[in-house]
């Protein structure tokens, strides 16, 4: 039997043996269900301010589990050492979480423990003791759980498409002279051909040596310095880069966030629309070249052809004999060529014409194209009953032509009766108001108003095959040949160009032999 002076002198030299072990320590008596604390080490008592006398000789559950509210700890410690009683080997214990008074501050704090329990063989072979070690990990966890976050983090800015970057400011003798990259995001680190990774830590200058030179730099410096969050556009040519971006600088405790809009492939876009537009001028002045060229110098030929024909006709028409049939036919293909010419300029212009909206009374426009087509009115006898019109904005002579060519079609093809008499033509030109929501036609996207004005001219004549609605809008388009009825096959085409132009639509309905309708949709 061990006699107390014996008992005391073996626990110190277990306790001064135990102090060789760095750690915290607890040296327990396989005496099950008690495990009796038979030494401390040094470290264990100042990492939970504890006393050795206090411990020593007392149940190890009667010192840490009395309160009850470790309970499912105390269970699992007790089969853990139950474990190397049976085992006589090494059992660890699961990680544990708990709330310890932080040593500088005295405030609660979680901190993570991993205890392991180790068996102690005497010489033969016998479990003498449990040495009960206990591990803090709470700044490996910490950094475990930092590094997943980070890592989580990281996933999710690289979703962006958008480039973003946290910079921290490096400082000499008291001014900022660079940033240092803490958080980049993929769509950032491809400017620099690089990974998110491979740029944190490093100083912005040494990767893009030239944005000192801009607002790349100067105005993070700025936001750091005064708090003020900034937004602004940057155009960034430096070091073999060419971006446009809308950048925002926030300060974040000592940190600049910045957020990039990229909108270099916008900028593209806008250059090549740019050399489109210049292009798009360039063959406009051709264009107005060519039209000057075509009223001057093809229509003075053609003149010519006329007037020549007129004397032959006047001077020798009694000796040309068979030979003036062939001037009369040479003077209307002449006329014809003069009249294509003159539409074929009428519709460049439209074409090439941009609408300066002013307030037009289409009353006025109706009354000035059927003045004009008086003397075909009153050979054919048309009767053309007109609404009340109102005002609309648009470009008079545009919406003159647009008129005068609808009512122009409705006089020239005129309906036969079985006898072969012409028809009367009958014309009617009526109007109305609707909402956009009323519109029974697709609008323009790009220049939909909130209401439209219609116009309608319907005529009782030849109509047309509904297959062909949408071609007769077409230049040179021609549902009839010329010996039917004259015409450039242009007028049409003209009309779809200015209702074009004003941000309309036109549609066309008729039927063979039933008339047709010209629905003219004008933005008000």
């Amino acid at each position: 039997m061990t006699t107390p002076a014996t008992s005391s002198h073996s626990l110190a030299f277990q306790s001064l043996l135990l102090n060789a072990i760095p750690g915290k320590h607890l040296v327990l008596l396989p005496d099950a269900p008690m495990f009796t604390i038979a030494a401390v080490s040094d470290e264990y008592l100042a990492a939970f301010e504890l006393q050795r006398e206090n411990l020593l000789g007392c149940s190890v559950f009667e010192v840490f589990f009395t309160d009850g509210r470790n309970d499912a700890v105390a269970r699992h410690l007790r089969h853990s050492l139950t474990e190397v009683i049976q085992t006589k080997k090494v059992h660890p214990m699961a990680d544990q979480s708990h709330q310890w008074p932080n040593a500088k501050t005295g405030e609660l704090e979680w901190r993570v423990w991993r205890p392991v329990n180790k068996p102690v063989l005497n010489p033969g072979g016998e479990l003498s003791a449990i040495i009960h070690s206990i591990e803090d990990i709470t700044n490996s966890v910490q950094l475990v759980e930092a590094t997943q976050a980070n890592r989580y983090l990281q996933t999710i800015i690289n979703g962006f498409k958008e480039p973003l970057q946290v910079l921290q400011p490096v400082f000499e003798n008291g001014t900022i002279v660079d940033f240092r990259f803490k958080l980049t995001n993929q769509a950032y680190a491809s400017y620099a051909n690089s990974t998110p990774e491979q740029l944190q830590g490093k100083r912005v200058g040494d990767i893009f040596p030239g944005y000192f030179q801009t607002l790349s730099f100067t105005r993070p410096v700025e936001t750091y310095l005064t708090g003020q969050p900034l937004t602004f556009e940057i155009h960034y040519d430096q070091d073999g880069l060419d971006l446009y971006n809308l950048m925002s600088t926030a300060r974040l405790d000592d940190e600049v966030i910045i957020h990039f809009t990229d909108f270099t492939h916008l900028r593209q876009l806008q250059r090549q629309l740019e050399r489109k537009i210049d292009e798009l001028n360039r063959s406009n002045e051709n264009l107005s070249r060519f039209a000057y060229v075509a009223s001057h110098d093809l229509q003075e030929p053609l003149r010519k052809i006329q007037q020549f024909g007129d004397l032959l006709r006047q001077n020798y028409g009694q000796n040309l004999e068979q030979g003036l049939n062939y001037v009369q036919r040479m003077q209307q293909a002449a006329g014809r060529m003069s009249l294509l010419i003159q539409d074929l300029l009428t519709y460049s212009r439209i074409s090439t014409s941009q609408v300066n909206a002013q307030p037009v009374a289409l009353a006025n426009v109706v009354s000035q194209a059927i003045d004009n087509l008086s003397v075909a009115i009153e050979e054919s006898g048309a009767q053309i009953d007109v609404d009340d019109l109102p005002t609309v904005p648009g470009d008079a002579l545009q919406l003159m032509q647009l008129v005068q060519n609808l009512l122009s079609n409705a006089l020239k093809f005129r309906r036969k009766t079985h006898s072969g008499e012409a028809v009367i033509p009958q014309v009617k030109v009526r109007t109305k108001r609707l909402l956009r929501s009323e519109m029974p036609v697709p609008l323009p996207a790009a220049r939909q108003a909130e209401a439209y004005q219609l116009i309608e001219v319907s005529d009782n004549g030849i109509g047309f095959d509904p297959r062909h609605a949408e071609l007769i809008f077409g230049v040179f388009q021609r549902l009839h040949g010329k010996q039917e009825f004259s015409g450039t096959g242009i007028g049409l085409a003209i009309v779809e160009k200015v209702v074009a132009n004003h941000g309309g639509v036109v549609t066309a309905t008729g039927h063979p032999d039933q008339g047709a309708t010209f629905s003219v949709y004008l933005p008000v």
